[in-house]
């Protein structure tokens, strides 16, 4: 489960958009808007920078600007999802935290969410205006009621763990585990645990998924290197070794791999590089 940056494009100036979901599932990513998820039917397990939640219907999780995170609900579950640009809220958002993304009090999110959707459906005059102050008094609501710390406080870990992909993305071939332990100025217990936490598989498996996205791009790239070479290009020493993470990754061998083959993940590298993280099995009922 890599970590990746979604970026949303929002059909107006409001910058604001909100969705229902069934049975939704992410991959593990980060965006620099704030994200709501509610949970108005079912229930849902949320990982948020590494530690995990249980969503249970009724209740909210705020997951603030940068936070890594995914989400699992369960078969029966509808998840109301609000996403808003960071800049609409910048004055509290930007000076603190909560101290719990899991809110603590209810801020009747069921009629607030087809208030919402109404409003950026009908696209009455002043409609972002209107969108935009709702959210804000929401927010404003949510940081007077909820536990709450100053940004200055915040652990520098996730930061540095963000860091830390863009290092693996560009020295993929050689780096290794002790490397990017020192890298984030931790133990390699410590290091180890973090990494799996945050990320959902250890730094060899998300290691190998790197290379062999990085392989897969070559092999069906406009220069026809041998597998061979490409193996050595991508940190592999035997080409058996690469062959056997070939396929288990991808569920085909480098040369029998499919014109334009592309891995279900990637790896985060810019933020240009957006991505939509859910999976197909999730359905966007509205």
């Amino acid at each position: 489960m890599l970590v990746q940056y979604e970026k949303r494009n929002y059909s107006g100036k409001e910058k604001i958009w909100v969705g229902a979901y069934a049975n939704l599932h992410n991959l593990s990513h980060w965006h620099i808007d704030n994200e709501i998820i509610h949970a108005h039917a079912g229930n849902a397990v949320v990982s948020v920078n590494g530690e995990l939640y249980s969503l249970e219907e009724g209740q909210s999780i705020f997951c603030q600007s940068g936070s890594l995170h995914y989400i699992k609900g369960s078969a029966n579950s509808l998840l109301y999802i609000f996403l808003f640009d960071n800049k609409s809220t910048e004055e509290i958002t930007n000076a603190y935290s909560l101290k719990s993304p899991l809110l603590s009090h209810h801020y009747d999110l069921d009629p607030f969410f087809e208030l919402i959707r109404n409003e950026l459906k009908k696209q009455s005059i002043f409609y972002e205006m209107k969108t935009t102050s709702l959210i804000t008094n929401l927010v404003l609501d949510i940081f007077r009621q909820e536990e709450i710390v100053p940004n200055s406080t915040k652990d520098k870990t996730i930061s540095n763990y963000k860091n830390l992909l863009n290092q693996i993305d560009e020295s993929f071939e050689y780096i290794t585990f002790s490397e990017a332990a020192d890298f984030m100025g931790l133990s390699d217990t410590y290091f180890s645990m973090l990494f799996k936490k945050i990320c959902g598989m250890t730094f060899s498996q998300y290691l190998n998924v790197v290379r062999i996205e990085k392989a897969i791009g070559l092999i069906n790239g406009e220069d026809k290197i041998p597998i061979s070479e490409i193996a050595v290009k991508c940190g592999y020493s035997s080409i058996r070794h690469f062959n056997r993470m070939f396929l288990q990754e991808t569920g085909y061998s480098p040369k029998q791999l499919p014109i334009h083959f592309r891995l279900d993940v990637k790896p985060i590298k810019t933020v240009k590089d957006a991505f939509d993280p859910t999976l197909e099995e999730s359905r966007l009922v509205y």
